[in-house]
């Protein structure tokens, strides 16, 4: 083993321990680490640029500009609808239509964003049908990485994969070459979350549970300090404003400014306009109130107050392209950029609804927000949040349905029937859908998570230092042994249940990044076919059941279902098991190793 060797081994080690602690942002270490390869001399300039011509890369990217497609002219919502009109009522009747729908669109558009539009479609149905949401989301999310598996275009792990290989001189992987293995893999898995797993799901509550204050009768309304107000020079905790029941001070403003200090120590002036969130009975206390008005008018049900409006309050996640993520509440001011109040956060399992202004928000937490109705209208339109209701967050542009359609049905056969590389074909249809009007141009640069591929970049800056110090050959070489090479099927068994272990800790994508290239090598030393090789990689970065962080669907339910970590464990690790084990036999059975 050289120095340079044992340079990029500790570097990766040390790449591997920072994403498992999650002080930073894993596209920010893996960038990191290429900085350091070039100034250790690891990489030269030349080579590391080389990482970003990489067309796994512009494959992903595109795909992810054809999904947005997808969800954007309303395809995903639309099957979502059709679903809703016929499933049953109880929760195996809606996981037998569920699951497998959700496993075919998950094979053809990636599975994040099927995940992202029928996860608020499967709490409503949950809701209508009197089930606990933490029923249906975790097989949801299974379901959609076991659909992920069938096709190289299911998830972007199949193409980073197919495309590491074919620029290291293989044959890349066909559209259907998983197919086999992919199917039988989501039967098994359907029925283990049809049978043993569905006794397993936990009944959590969802956040918005822990408030009782969701009824109709909870409103916002606005009170004006009048010139001739005793409570001019008042402090707001020493002001009868305080004694109002059911009333809560939300924030007070000064001609056009929101007043910055805490609530408490704010002293009235004239013209200082009071919001609060309050029942109706109370609005008549505000009325009586001296030195506050109120305008008013008369409804025909009853009196009715001009300029108050009626309280929502929603549930939402934190979306991973958020700009959210990474400031704490206080400082994503979504009262300013929305107009709304977070009244609690939730996040892996717990509850929090005090103290939690300096929390420092993550990919995945749930938020309970309370606003008007025109205010979670512009909550849905963001990017930043994931609503948790069925409601469409953008009017969806029906008219070019069947153009995203088309273009992935046309994807799909070239790539069956040419020789044509995917990141050409994903780049034509990306182009054809923003030509077409399916997503405009900023709706398809904010479609690309580049998170994903700077991790990306960085996987491969460091795949490429362990090539060049011949660290690839040292580890195959050292796996073949540990695995016993006299024994190939029992070497593709320990690359599937390697592979899915280190899922369990780091990004899928990184995971396959760095395996290709070791198992390719192993393949060669054994003098044996590298498609069954492949395979068990990209079956196994996919196989991340028992962890909620290893991949993004998890990630996303995480929260939304009300789970704890354990949750993940105790259904997924049997899953994880089962995978492993049919694995195993499937891919030698279908993928012959000579």
């Amino acid at each position: 083993m050289t120095l340079e060797m044992i340079m990029v081994f500790a570097l990766m080690g040390l790449v591997f321990i920072a994403m498992m602690m999650e002080r930073l942002r894993s596209d920010v270490i893996a960038v990191g680490a290429m900085v350091v390869l070039v100034f250790t001399g690891l990489l030269t300039p030349q080579e590391l640029f080389a990482v970003f011509s990489n067309q796994a890369v512009i494959a992903v990217a595109c795909m992810f500009v054809l999904s947005a497609a997808l969800e954007r002219t309303g395809v995903i919502d639309r099957v979502g609808i059709w679903i809703n009109g016929f499933v049953g009522h109880t929760e195996l009747a809606v996981s037998l239509t569920l699951l497998p729908l959700v496993a075919l669109l998950s094979a053809f558009v990636n599975n994040t964003p099927v995940v992202l539009v029928f996860m608020p479609m499967v709490i409503g149905l949950a809701a209508r049908r009197n089930i606990k949401p933490s029923k249906l989301l975790i097989p949801l999310s299974f379901a959609s990485i076991l659909g992920g598996c069938c096709t190289l275009i299911g998830t972007s792990t199949n193409i980073l994969v197919s495309s590491t290989a074919h620029s290291l001189g293989e044959s890349a992987l066909g559209m259907f070459d998983l197919t086999g293995v992919g199917l039988i893999l989501s039967l098994v898995g359907m029925v283990y979350l049809w049978t043993m797993g569905r006794k397993l799901l936990p009944e959590r509550e969802t956040l918005s549970s822990i408030l009782q204050t969701t009824e109709n009768k909870q409103f916002f309304t606005e009170a004006i300090i009048i010139p001739s107000s005793p409570l001019i020079g008042k402090k707001l905790k020493d002001s009868p404003l305080k004694s109002i029941p059911k009333a809560r001070i939300l924030e007070v403003i000064r001609g056009d400014e929101l007043i910055g200090v805490p609530l408490d120590q704010v002293e009235f002036q004239a013209g200082d306009r009071v919001r609060l969130s309050t029942v109706f009975s109370s609005v008549i206390e505000l009325k009586n109130l001296s030195g506050l008005e109120i305008q008013k008018g008369e409804e025909e049900m009853g009196l009715e107050w001009v300029g108050t409006q009626k309280a929502v309050i929603v549930e939402c996640v934190i979306s991973p392209r958020s700009s959210l993520t990474g400031k704490s509440i206080q400082k994503g001011d979504l009262r300013r950029l929305f107009g709304v109040l977070v009244l609690a956060v939730h996040r892996h399992g717990v509850n929090l609804r005090s103290k939690f202004e300096s929390t420092i928000l993550q990919y995945g937490d749930t938020l309970l927000l309370e606003g008007t109705e025109n205010s979670m209208k512009r909550l849905r339109d963001s990017r930043d949040v994931i609503v948790l209701t069925d409601e469409p967050r953008q009017v969806p542009r029906r008219s070019k349905q069947w153009i995203a359609a088309g273009t992935i049905l046309l994807m799909i056969i070239a790539a069956t029937f040419s020789s044509m590389p995917i990141a050409t074909l994903a780049f034509a249809g990306a182009l054809i859908v923003v030509v077409a009007g399916c997503l405009e141009m900023d709706e398809a640069y904010r479609a690309v998570d580049w998170r994903i591929l700077f991790l990306i970049f960085g996987m491969l800056g460091l795949g490429a230092a362990l090539e060049k110090t011949s660290g690839i050959d040292w580890l195959a070489s050292h796996l073949i042994s540990v695995l016993g090479g006299n024994q190939p099927v029992v070497v593709i068994s320990g690359i599937v249940l390697l592979t899915s272990l280190l899922t369990t800790f780091l990004s899928n994508n990184a995971v396959a990044v760095v395996m290709t290239p070791i198992v390719l090598e192993m393949a060669h030393h054994l003098e044996l076919s590298t498609k069954p090789f492949l395979i068990a990689v990209a079956i196994g970065a996919s196989a991340c059941f028992a962890s909620p962080v290893g991949y993004q669907t998890n990630a996303l339910v995480y929260s939304a279902g009300g789970y704890k970590f354990s949750d993940f464990v105790k259904v997924g690790l049997p899953l994880n098991l089962l995978i492993w084990l049919v694995a195993s036999l499937v891919i030698p059975w279908l993928w012959p190793l000579k």
